[in-house]
């Protein structure tokens, strides 16, 4: 009878190799990936494919017997934000139920799958911070779409509209 410590090295083990494949499949496709596999928890840290994002990566991980990966400032913070999961043993399963499907090409399109993924959540992450940066940029103007001066703060739309008006009372 395994003793409890025994089931969790194997599991943290089995984590590890899941892992190790996974650095593998995206390093094959050209993206960066530093490798913390030897931690007490052990992840993945990917490396943003573009600039401009408010984080420089993801960290994937090993959680309940299934990937998931979190947004990561940088390789060796905590990650923040919510965790997305990666079930890798669904999508197999979903493209091998195809007919005309095989082992190997099932297994070449999921990793076609991981990878978009990933380049995917990078790109809509960007398009969300565009997004955010434009809104901040809209609030920062009054509603006659005179901007407020960032350098002063003083919003000089109020003094033009009181000398509009007429000093002659009716």
């Amino acid at each position: 009878m395994k003793t409890f410590k025994e089931y969790v090295d194997k599991k943290t083990r089995e984590g590890r190799k899941q892992l190790e494949t996974i650095k593998k499949i995206l390093e094959r496709e050209g993206l960066k990936v530093t490798s913390f596999l030897e931690e007490e928890e052990p992840y993945l840290y990917l490396i943003s494919p573009g600039g401009g994002l408010p984080f420089d990566g993801i960290r994937i991980y090993k959680i309940a017997g299934t990937v998931a990966y979190r947004v990561q400032k940088e390789s060796k913070t905590h990650p923040y934000g919510k965790p997305y999961q990666l079930d890798i043993e669904d999508m197999f399963g979903d493209i091998i139920t195809d007919d005309d499907m095989n082992e190997r090409k099932a297994g070449e399109e999921v990793i076609k799958s991981v990878v978009q993924e990933f380049r995917k959540f990078f790109t809509q992450s960007s398009e969300a911070d565009k997004e955010n940066r434009a809104d901040d940029l809209d609030r920062q103007r009054d509603p006659t779409g005179f901007s407020v001066s960032s350098s002063t703060g003083t919003d000089y739309s109020s003094m033009v509209q009181g000398n509009t008006r007429s000093s002659n009372p009716v």
